[in-house]
């Protein structure tokens, strides 16, 4: 019998219903007409192609929006909704690239079903529902941190993730676990617990990468590179900014790849030496000594291919293009090495969870101590900047 497939919509040029703001429930009545007020679980949504969703819970929160999962009003399945406030919204540049990765078909990034909005409110997306995203995961495992062979096949996949990224012409600028995720892990596989339907089976063992709102053009409609800009302002979450970010040049995608690196040798060891360290130009002095006598503080017992990874994004400028299949050959010889059977079970998929927490395709929210947040803190440009 074959599945019932719904595919992603052709999202037009964002506009807003005639009637969504009579769909749109409102919590509180009191406070109705308040800018930048974000919907509530159990509200219904329609979006610009009059498609109507409940938001059935939330999954996450930030203090720009919310993330819930939702349903279709005329249907079970279900989908991720991301929402944010009208005067800090960077959807804009969100669905620019999921649409460009839709065309195109890129294999690690989830579909975006549909877009709309209540004027002054909100903006928001729908997009595919993912289980937990891979920092939750790492913090699931036992000394918080994946085995050697999930830790490079995870490195694998999230490499070439970026590397589709940037095919798209687009930077992400806030490479991180957290922005990377596995497919809808279901102990129940059938077509019906999944959120698309091309990628029905096995997606638990796919890492979609998500979270776009600081992503930037690096191209020009041309193809040519975008010359740099000066007095760049911070963008990204600090513990993982490239050292370009720290001085505030413009990020390239040697950036990238150095904030992916930075995430790879977390999830494999479990924390990074400047983890506690609150003062990003003290995180800044951490990574340049990591170059330097403190080398073995962030690659002591790890694979003699992880000192060869960071040679390789240390002597990338800002018009390097990446070598991005060295990068995986090298986890790849590291998978080898330490007999790790490329077909064998993620750590995610070994022992069923006590509690499985959805994620989606957008920003979700960190557990960690509070001492993390603090030094994990994520600047993002003014409202629908997309050029910032």
């Amino acid at each position: 019998m074959t599945a019932d497939v719904e595919k992603p919509l052709d999202v037009p040029i964002l506009k807003e219903p005639k009637d969504s703001k009579k769909l749109y429930k409102d919590t509180s009545k009191d406070d109705k007409n308040v800018k930048d007020r974000l919907p509530a679980a159990g509200d219904a949504i329609k979006t610009d192609n009059n498609r109507q969703f409940r938001l059935i819970s939330i999954l996450g929160e930030g203090g720009y929006g919310t993330v819930f999962e939702c349903q279709p009003v005329d249907s079970k399945k279900k989908y991720a909704c991301k929402a944010e406030k009208w005067s800090k919204t960077m959807l804009k540049i969100e669905i620019s690239v999921l649409k460009a990765a839709n065309a195109k078909h890129c294999k690690h990034f989830c579909d975006l079903l549909d877009v709309g909005r209540i004027t002054d409110q909100f903006m928001f997306i729908v997009t595919t529902l993912l289980d937990r995203d891979i920092n939750k995961l790492r913090n699931e495992q036992p000394d918080r941190h994946f085995s050697l062979g999930t830790a490079a096949r995870v490195g694998m996949q999230s490499c070439t993730a970026i590397e589709e990224l940037h095919s798209l012409g687009f930077l992400s600028r806030d490479i991180k676990a957290g922005n990377f995720g596995v497919g809808f892990l279901s102990r129940d596989i059938k077509a019906g617990n999944f959120g698309v339907g091309r990628r029905e089976e096995g997606t638990q063992r796919l890492i979609f990468m998500f979270d776009f709102g600081l992503s930037r053009k690096y191209i020009d409609k041309n193809k040519n590179l975008l010359p740099p800009r000066k007095d760049i302002g911070w963008r990204g979450t600090t513990r993982y900014g490239s050292l370009q970010a720290h001085r505030r040049q413009e990020l390239g995608r040697k950036d990238d790849m150095e904030s992916w690196l930075y995430m790879l040798i977390e999830i494999t060891k479990g924390s990074l030496p400047w983890r506690m360290v609150t003062d990003r130009q003290k995180v800044f002095e951490c990574k340049l000594a990591c170059r330097g006598d403190f080398r073995p503080a962030l690659l002591g017992a790890l694979p003699k291919q992880f000192d060869e990874l960071l040679n390789m994004v240390d002597k990338m400028v800002f018009e390097s293009e990446p070598h991005y299949a060295d990068f995986v050959k090298l986890l790849a010889q590291v998978c080898e090495e330490n007999n790790v059977d490329m077909n064998q079970a993620y750590d995610w998929e070994c022992e069923p969870p006590a509690s499985s927490v959805h994620t989606s395709a957008t920003k979700s929210v960190d557990n960690s101590a509070s001492e993390e947040i603090k030094a994990n803190n994520v600047e993002r440009p003014g409202n629908r900047d997309v050029n910032a």
